[in-house]
Order: C-alpha cells, then sequence, then structure tokens
C-alpha cells in the first residue's frame, strides 16, 4: 500500500511539474513570438522621419518654365534623370509604405529652382527629397502627357522629357508620422500623473496611517479592487457624461479635449496606484515609526520624513505602471479625445495617443499594420527603458538608505 501511494505521489509531482513548466513555455512562445512579431514586421518601417514628421502630408502645385534640355546627367545610383528639366528622381517609400517617386538631384540651372506656387504666385523652394505627386505638360504637338506617383521614377522622368511645356507639378512634403501622437502621450502622461500621483498617495497614506479598522475602511478598499477589475470603456463613458461637461463649463471649449483624457486616465489609475502604494507602506517596519515618534516627531513629520522616503521605490513602481498604462489605453480615451489624429498638440483640443493613432491607423479601409508594428515598437522600447530606470534608482535608493 505504502509503495503504491508513494508511486501515486510521485506521478501527481511529476504532472504537477509538468503542466507547470508547459504553461511556461507555452506563455513564452506567446510573448515572444508577438515580439518577434512586431519587430518582423515594424522595423522596416521603423526610422527616424516617422517620428519627427506630422501625420499630414503638406501638397502644393506649382508651375514649372520650359526646360531648356542642357543638363548632365550625374549618373547617381538608381537615379533616373529628366534631359528637358534637370532633375534626378528616384523610387522609394512614404513613412506610410506607399511607393513614391522623389527629387533626388537638381540641376544649378534646372527651372525647377524657379518653381512658383499656382495659387499665390510665390517661389516654391523644392527640396531633395520632395515628393512628386502629378505631373501634368504638353508635347510639342500639343499633346496632353500625364503621370503620376504610381508609376516608377522611370517612367516619371520619361513623361517628363516628352513635355515642353510644363502646365503643373504637384508636389508633397511629409506626412504618415507620430510626431503629434507622441507629443500628446506625453502631455497626457504629465497632465495624469499631476492629477493622479497626489490624490493616490495621499488616500494610501490615509488607509494605511489614519484610517480606523472597521466597516468603513472595509468598504473603501473592497471599493478599490472592484473599481480595479471595471473595465476601461465604463471609465471613458464615464468621462464622456461628466468630464467633457465640466471641462467644457470651466474653459468654454466643448468637445473632444486631451484634459478630458487626462482626468478620465487619473480615475482608471487611482486604484492602481493605491494598491500599490498601500502594500509598499504595509512593508516598511514599524521599528522606523516607533522610532520616529520616540524621538519627538509628530506623526505627521513621521509619515513625510520618515516613512514617505523608504516608500519611493513602490511610488515609483506605482509610477511606472501608470505610465504604462496611459501608453497602452485607448478604450477609455476614445470617449474623451476621439480619434482623429492631429498635429497640433493642445490641451483643450482633440488629438490621439500612440495607441489610439494604432487603432486609427489599423481600424480604416486599409489597414496599415506595418506602421502599427513600428509605433508598437517604439512604446515596447520606452516602457523597457522604464521599467530599467526605476529599477536603477530604487536600487541607488536602497542602498543610500543601507549606507545611512
Amino acid at each position: 500500500m505504502r509503495k503504491s501511494n508513494n508511486k501515486s505521489r510521485k506521478f501527481a509531482d511529476i504532472l504537477r511539474v509538468a503542466s507547470t513548466w508547459l504553461s511556461m513555455i507555452i506563455c513564452s512562445v506567446i510573448v515572444v513570438s508577438i515580439i518577434v512579431y512586431v519587430f518582423a514586421e515594424g522595423s522596416s518601417r521603423l526610422n527616424w522621419n516617422l517620428i519627427i514628421s506630422d501625420h499630414k502630408e503638406q501638397m502644393i502645385t506649382v508651375r514649372i518654365d520650359e526646360g531648356a534640355g542642357e543638363f548632365e546627367n550625374p549618373h547617381h545610383k538608381n537615379e533616373y534623370f529628366s534631359y528637358n528639366y534637370g532633375v534626378g528622381l528616384k523610387n522609394s517609400r512614404t513613412n506610410d509604405g506607399e511607393h513614391c517617386v522623389i527629387v533626388s538631384y537638381i540641376d544649378a540651372n534646372s527651372p525647377f529652382n524657379e518653381a512658383v506656387s499656382n495659387r499665390t504666385d510665390e517661389k516654391v523652394d523644392i527640396e531633395l527629397g520632395t515628393r512628386l505627386a502629378i505631373f501634368t505638360g504638353l508635347t510639342s504637338d500639343d499633346d496632353v502627357v500625364y503621370t503620376r506617383s504610381s508609376n516608377t521614377a522611370e517612367e516619371f522622368a520619361s513623361i517628363m522629357d516628352q513635355a515642353v511645356i510644363v502646365i503643373s507639378v504637384q508636389c508633397k512634403w511629409g506626412g504618415g508620422g507620430i510626431r503629434g501622437s507622441l507629443l500628446t502621450t506625453l502631455l497626457l502622461i504629465f497632465l495624469t500623473l499631476l492629477f493622479s500621483m497626489p490624490l493616490g498617495v495621499g488616500a494610501a497614506i490615509y488607509l494605511v496611517e489614519f484610517a480606523k479598522e472597521g466597516k468603513l475602511k472595509d468598504i473603501i478598499q473592497n471599493m478599490i479592487n472592484m473599481t480595479s477589475g471595471l473595465p476601461s470603456i465604463i471609465f471613458g463613458f464615464c468621462g464622456a457624461l461628466i468630464f467633457i461637461p465640466v471641462v467644457g463649463s470651466i474653459t468654454g471649449v466643448s468637445g473632444y479635449t486631451v484634459l478630458a483624457g487626462a482626468l478620465t486616465m487619473t480615475i482608471v489609475l487611482l486604484p492602481t496606484i493605491i494598491k500599490t502604494t498601500s502594500e509598499t507602506l504595509l512593508l516598511i517596519p514599524k521599528s522606523y515609526t516607533m522610532a520616529s515618534l520616540s524621538l519627538g516627531a509628530s506623526k505627521t513629520q513621521t509619515i513625510f520624513r520618515v516613512i514617505l522616503p523608504n516608500a519611493v521605490p513602490g511610488i515609483l513602481t506605482a509610477t511606472l505602471l501608470s505610465i504604462g498604462r496611459v501608453i497602452g489605453e485607448s478604450a477609455a480615451l476614445i470617449f474623451v479625445m476621439g480619434t482623429a489624429i492631429s498635429d497640433k498638440v493642445s490641451i483643450l483640443g482633440p488629438s490621439t495617443s500612440l495607441s489610439l493613432h494604432i487603432w486609427s491607423i489599423v481600424g480604416g479601409e486599409s489597414p496599415n499594420y506595418k506602421t502599427a508594428c513600428a509605433i508598437s515598437i517604439i512604446i515596447l522600447v520606452v516602457v523597457f527603458a522604464l521599467s530599467i530606470l526605476v529599477k536603477i534608482i530604487s536600487s541607488k535608493i536602497n542602498k543610500m538608505g543601507a549606507q545611512s
């Protein structure tokens, strides 16, 4: 009987260990697969122009004088030269990954240097890297020739050389970037932490240091636990009903605003901040408090000069969790900030965070998954860097505390 019991125990232990390892392997494979997919799809689209460029492209239609046809081809690699107008063209990609034709070389005597706006008759500087969207001209037989950026640079240059008179050239700059959404995310993080951290830390101090044990404290803690489990879309709905009208009544600005988004994220983050800070305060040895009180310090002095400095690592952890939640939140912000990508960042204006930017470019008729993955890489790198920074700061604070 004992042998059979030992065998069954060993078999059960093996099953438990195997199931634990299997769960760990499955979770690791899923996480690694997601990260590999994101980096594989987004790395080709990730560049500095994506970060610093506006989402909305600038476009202007210009007039150009007749070409002299006396330009020398510099024979640059992968460049197609227009002998009539002295410009070199290359095939390229926009920040959104779409094919385009860019100006890669302009001769000193090229008529492109004297381009004039069709609308204002002002001189337009066509720089290297400018995208040529549409070219319309007339041949010597008065036939209209036309080409657009969906064609190759070779075809574009060939059509230009057929034209002796340029009717119009449509030029484009920028576009497809995330500068506005990145700045909005930073602004949203700053405002949210400005509102939520003092409230959350203050509430945690009250619950741990001042609140008496009893039903009221239990009800408050249960409400906090319940609130932390609510879907974020409910917070967004409440933000639309409460914070948009409140912000409108105070500022006179109606509709979506970044400020309403920050206030909404404040109530989303409060349960996490309160719980994390409370757990940190409970871990501080009671001997610290007793020693401070025995030396004549008041309870308030003890809290702010002894307890809180020792709770900094936990508060930093709450801050990190809050920043990660703000960066990754989208459902709650749709109701209060909108989904229209804006290059103009304002506290009292609508805009999108990075997560909302991903939602916008993926939710359309032609989803842009590569750019979405590139933005996801930026989010992953920022969160990873913040977690390392918090660990470094926490370790230094702990070392300073041990030395003192």
